[in-house]
């Protein structure tokens, strides 16, 4: 942890802030800066496991702790929102997936088209 400002820099460098809620994939290395005794302090982080009540669960060599997304007062209000960066080829990693899950999709829906087409071809052809 740290709270020096060119380490800082430093760190995020090749990193880019997302914005919560944010759906992570496994083992996707997540640096973070939260509240600690009411100062932002930056952590190097660690391996997304899992999320859960407003928590983010990160693993690093076999050791888990959850980071809060959120820090509330006593009436429940957000006073403080964690920030969370991940590297941004990850996340171009991720795009290009869903991209390509997209067209997966596109050509799959295409084939359909193609086939029912054939198949009625095939029938007047026939006639």
């Amino acid at each position: 942890m740290t709270t020096n400002i060119e380490t800082i820099r430093e760190e995020l460098n090749s990193h880019e802030e997302i914005e919560m809620p944010y759906l992570f994939d496994n083992d996707i290395h997540i640096k973070y800066i939260t509240m600690k005794n009411n100062r932002s302090v930056f952590y190097r982080g660690g391996k997304y496991h899992r999320m859960g009540n407003e928590k983010i669960y990160l693993t690093n060599n076999g050791k888990m702790w959850s980071v809060p997304t959120v820090l509330r007062d006593k009436y429940g209000d957000i006073i403080y929102k964690s920030r969370f960066f991940i590297h941004k080829d990850s996340e171009d990693e991720l795009e290009r997936t869903s991209s390509e899950l997209e067209m997966m999709h596109i050509i799959e829906k295409q084939q359909m088209i193609i086939k029912k087409l054939s198949n009625q071809f095939a029938q007047l052809k026939k006639r």
